[in-house]
């Protein structure tokens, strides 16, 4: 398995698109508009994939000059429990400190929380809906 940035509108980038709309959108009975992908050029968008099949993916956007958000985290459902996601998480924060970055943040879904937790991220404030879902801002100091 293979984690590398992919390039807005590659096809790397469409497979992780795919993805998401499989694990994250689909779920929900929410679809992608061609408006929200192209305000994604200014993101930085990483993949996860076995050969060339994309298995897991996430999108950084910064906050501030301290702060990058992760946001449109998942791992295909076949995937998961290998420790992709863990895998995933590590290149993200090194990637963030390479960047010169801080913090890194993210929009939890409530089910994911714990999941967070274990890797030491902290919540901030209370539970808000997002995507039609409770979610909690989380964050942890790269420090």
């Amino acid at each position: 398995m293979e984690i590398r940035i992919v390039k807005h509108y590659s096809k790397d980038y469409w497979k992780c698109v795919r993805l998401r709309d499989k694990i994250l959108r689909e779920p929900i009975n929410l679809m992608f508009s061609e408006e929200e992908l192209f305000l994604e050029q200014d993101q930085i968008h990483v993949g996860a994939f076995e050969e060339e099949k994309a298995v897991g993916c996430f999108s950084l956007v910064k906050q501030s000059e301290v702060e990058i958000k992760m946001r449109q985290v998942c791992v295909d459902n076949e995937y998961q429990q290998q420790g992709i996601g863990r895998k995933m998480m590590i290149f993200c924060e090194e990637l963030a400190k390479k960047n010169g970055y801080k913090e890194v943040s993210c929009h939890a879904r409530e089910s994911a929380v714990p999941y967070y937790q274990n890797l030491g991220y902290h919540t901030e404030g209370k539970l808000f809906r997002e995507v039609s879902l409770p979610h909690l801002k989380m964050k942890k100091s790269l420090d």
